[in-house]
């Protein structure tokens, strides 16, 4: 094989996929602009005020006990602070998770808010109004659900569609009976495609209530409760060498299945290029004559190279956003060189092994509509890394992710994920996955190559599984 011939080829793979307009627009201007929208489409969602439901909830409140505080929970002004309440607790979940210390910040933003701005900013997602109607007792359900059904067909919107909701509570929801082992619950009908936001309203006003009206009941302090069962717990701290900070489990958890769909998406993106390239010349008939100045291994091998080298453009941009992401909020150290080193060699390996396939698939059809028949267990093979995300990350050492980390050619994204884990394999396990995948990349390249020799020149029906095989033994 002509060492020369194959960087050519592989030279002109990738001035043909990486220097064209699609390519660079979708490996670097499409980031750029959504980038540069995402201003504008935050804007544009808190400028726009959606619909809201507008109508009445009948209470039927067999307990007697709940109908007046449930009216002032379903007033607007309620709605507001509840969905206020709401924030902060997203806020705090949030800042939690990514171990950022957002919550102080939005405070402090919060805080220069007046009540009338803080009213406005909630009032952009839209606040239902309802009138509840306090039913009697002994309402029948049954009519009430009737006079639901009429108003299934009426539009919504900014209209008033009449009876949305009927909510009913039953007679021990307050006080349970001296035989009951349990208080009595409550029920909710609605009509259907009802906006979720206002039914999340009506249940929780009714959840509030009835809990308020037991307090009252037993003869309890509803805040008093609250302090007894809430413990208030500062957020865990991680001791660094340079002092404290908020620790962040969830993403160093998503950290190591960043860096395995960072490769899926390399090996994806360049596979597919030579998939396509691949049929294209042999569609045209180009390739017969590039057989006539290359062997059909150099014209494979160069193909595979300059479209890997695709694949390691896209893999290194996505790679710099995600570093520029972490050292933005100081988390620089989830990552290291070493890490970073073991990706792109893994990314290597993984590409040959996937690419051999896609080459061999390539040269057997004779367009991209018979490939995609043949892909469908490619692309099966591509999701099994997704299946093992959780179970290798949560137990890098275990029985299963060892065993994974030598079988190619899932080996390189299962490998990965364990060295950017919390717990990284011992080197003698990493030197062997790369040694195993080795022998598999010579593997899926032998092969490809037997199927690619005898494919190039071959025209009509697509092959099967049986003549591929035969293709093999007559290469």
């Amino acid at each position: 094989m002509n060492a020369g011939k194959v960087i050519r080829i592989a030279g002109r793979e990738f001035a043909s996929t990486a220097l064209t307009k699609g390519f660079i627009i979708g490996a670097l201007v499409v980031p750029a602009v959504i980038a540069a929208l995402m201003p504008v489409i935050i804007i544009l969602i808190s400028s726009a005020k959606p619909p809201a439901d507008q109508g009445e909830v009948a209470l039927i409140d067999r307990s007697g006990a709940v109908g007046t505080l449930f009216t002032e929970m379903l007033e607007p002004e309620q709605i507001i602070e509840s969905r206020r309440e709401q924030f902060e607790a997203m806020k705090k979940a949030a800042s939690d998770m990514l171990g950022l210390d957002i919550d102080s910040i939005s405070q402090d933003q919060l805080d220069l808010m007046s009540d009338e701005q803080m009213k406005s900013l909630f009032e952009q997602f839209g606040v239902p109004q309802l009138r509840v109607s306090d039913l009697g007792a002994d309402t029948d359900v049954e009519a009430q659900q009737a006079i639901l059904r009429e108003n299934v067909s009426k539009p919504g919107g900014d209209a008033d569609r009449g009876l949305l909701a009927v909510a009913v509570v039953d007679a021990d929801a307050v006080v349970k009976s001296d035989d009951a082992e349990q208080y009595g619950a409550f029920s909710v009908y609605t009509i259907p495609k009802l906006d979720d936001r206002t039914v999340d309203e009506i249940r929780g006003a009714l959840r509030r209530s009835i809990l308020d009206r037991r307090y009252e009941a037993a003869g309890m302090d509803g805040a008093a409760i609250d302090a007894l069962t809430n413990v208030n717990a500062n957020r865990t701290q991680e001791v660094t060498e340079t002092g404290t900070r908020e620790a962040a489990f969830e993403l160093q958890m998503l950290i190591p299945g960043a860096f395995m769909i960072l490769m899926l998406m390399g090996v994806m993106a360049g596979g597919q290029y030579l998939l396509t390239t691949t049929i294209e010349e042999k569609s045209s008939r180009v390739v017969e004559l590039l057989l006539s100045a290359v062997s059909s291994v150099e014209l494979m091998t160069g193909k595979i190279v300059g479209q890997m080298a695709v694949g390691l453009t896209l893999l290194l941009i996505y790679n710099a956003v995600g570093i520029v992401a972490l050292f933005v909020f100081e988390r620089q150290d989830m990552i290291n060189g070493s890490t970073i080193a073991w990706m792109l060699l893994f990314f290597s390996l993984a590409y040959f092994m996937f690419a051999s396939i896609m080459a061999a698939i390539g040269s057997a059809v004779n367009e991209l509509r018979e490939a995609q028949a043949m892909m469908t267990p490619v692309m099966l093979l591509v999701m099994i890394p997704y299946f093992f995300f959780l179970p290798v990350t949560r137990d890098p050492g275990s029985v299963l992710s060892t065993t994974l980390s030598f079988i190619p050619p899932i080996s390189p994204y299962i490998m990965i994920m364990r060295i950017a884990s919390n717990t990284p394999p011992p080197m003698w396990q990493i030197l062997l996955a790369v040694a195993v995948n080795v022998v598999g990349v010579f593997v899926f390249v032998w092969l490809a190559a037997k199927v690619f020799r005898v494919g190039l020149l071959m025209f009509g029906k697509p092959p099967n599984i049986r003549t591929l095989i035969k293709w093999v033994r007559m290469a």
